[in-house]
């Protein structure tokens, strides 16, 4: 029980508890105007104590939790690419809460933080940012906080009841090709596989596969199974420091299905790959599937700047990135009708949860037609005779 007592003018509350080490510990507090306060307040130490948590850590700062909690449970299971996702989120928080600590944070409080981080205030200090920049670094903080609720250091929830605020002009939608128009961008790249540069067969295999452009450049030979017309995912390609790097996450190691016609592509590819090589004493030892004449990797800047040539020289009107062939490639599958499920998987998705937040402008649209067949067929039904 806490025990209240008056203090000269003020209140004081002091509670007893026993800590996880199993040693007699008080927490107190002085300064209140009324008894009531400090009641109230010993309250909260008790139901603190109570529900697990330890009340020496009542008054820790919300930063050092923060890189606390990303260093334990978030870091060792990344990639560098994701790492960086959330050391940028800690940066920003870094900027916003400074020293604040976690049990002064409310609800309000983190709604303005979400505020000036969306629509920013009009100077470069603080610029509006796109809805997945900002959800990104919410989803971060709100699985700390859960997570310090857990610990007993907070026993309320300030990311609950708030909502994303963002700048519609900096964010972009899903871009991808329609089917005819990948029909004929697929046709174009056929055609100049030999002549052109070795990005077409990257654009062709993204295409037929959905993979990552990370994931395409880090393809090897040995990742090809003819036999069982597959292809091994189990590694990705650092475009900076030009080597191998693990994959995205853990879903990312796969092995996805492919068809006759691209496996005889890549085979004819290794072919005339290794009649270069040989011609020109040169060796492949990464054994990597798509490198230049150089011996190396096309950078992302230049797979985008062949992609725009290819779609020019196609007769296409689309203004694409190489990541949106990823995209286009999953679009199709779904207007095909193929279970989201298996898509989720293909792409290396975390979860079908992922699949379904990324495309669901397609899947309402899917939805909706869908909504056109039942309806048409139940007017059938009904006109019966």
């Amino acid at each position: 029980m806490a025990s209240i007592r008056k203090f000269r003018n003020s209140w004081q509350v002091r509670v007893s508890y026993v800590d996880k080490f199993g040693k007699q510990r008080t927490a107190s507090k002085s300064g209140f105007k009324t008894k009531r306060q400090a009641q109230e307040y010993g309250t909260t130490l008790e139901y603190n104590y109570t529900h697990g948590g330890d009340l020496n850590n009542r008054n820790v700062d919300f930063i050092p939790y923060l890189i606390k909690w990303y260093q334990t449970f978030r870091e060792p299971q990344l990639a560098d690419a994701t790492k960086s996702k959330y050391e940028y989120t800690i940066q920003v928080a870094t900027n916003y809460f400074g020293k604040m600590k976690l049990k002064d944070i409310n609800t309000t409080t983190y709604q303005k933080f979400l505020n000036l981080y969306g629509n920013g205030d009009g100077t470069t200090d603080h610029p509006a940012h796109a809805k997945a920049t900002a959800e990104k670094i919410n989803t971060h903080i709100r699985a700390c906080v859960r997570n310090a609720i857990n610990d007993g250091i907070i026993h309320h929830d300030f990311t609950a009841n708030t909502h994303l605020v963002y700048d519609p002009s900096h964010t972009r939608g899903i871009h991808y090709l329609n089917v005819e128009q990948t029909s004929k961008l697929i046709k174009y790249l056929k055609g100049h596989l030999e002549t052109g540069s070795i990005v077409n067969y990257m654009i062709l295999t993204t295409l037929m596969t959905g993979m990552r452009a990370s994931e395409v450049a880090a393809l090897t030979w040995d990742s090809l199974d003819r036999k069982h017309l597959t292809l091994n995912i189990n590694k990705s390609w650092d475009f900076i420091k030009k080597d191998f790097k693990a994959t995205k996450n853990r879903t990312s190691n796969r092995v996805i299905d492919i068809n006759h016609d691209l496996v005889d592509l890549l085979t004819k590819l290794q072919f005339s790959q290794n009649m270069y090589l040989n011609t020109h004493h040169q060796e492949n030892s990464k054994n990597l599937m798509f490198i230049t004449d150089r011996g190396s990797i096309p950078d992302y800047g230049t797979l985008n700047a062949q992609l725009k040539k290819a779609l020019q020289r196609a007769g296409i009107e689309a203004e694409l990135t190489f990541h949106g062939l990823r995209h286009t490639h999953a679009s199709i599958l779904l207007f095909k009708g193929v279970p989201i499920a298996y898509i989720s998987q293909r792409l290396g998705h975390e979860n079908i949860s992922t699949t379904t937040r990324i495309y669901l402008h397609i899947i309402k649209e899917l939805e909706n037609k869908e909504s056109e067949k039942t309806t048409d067929y139940m007017d059938q039904l009904l006109n019966i005779n």
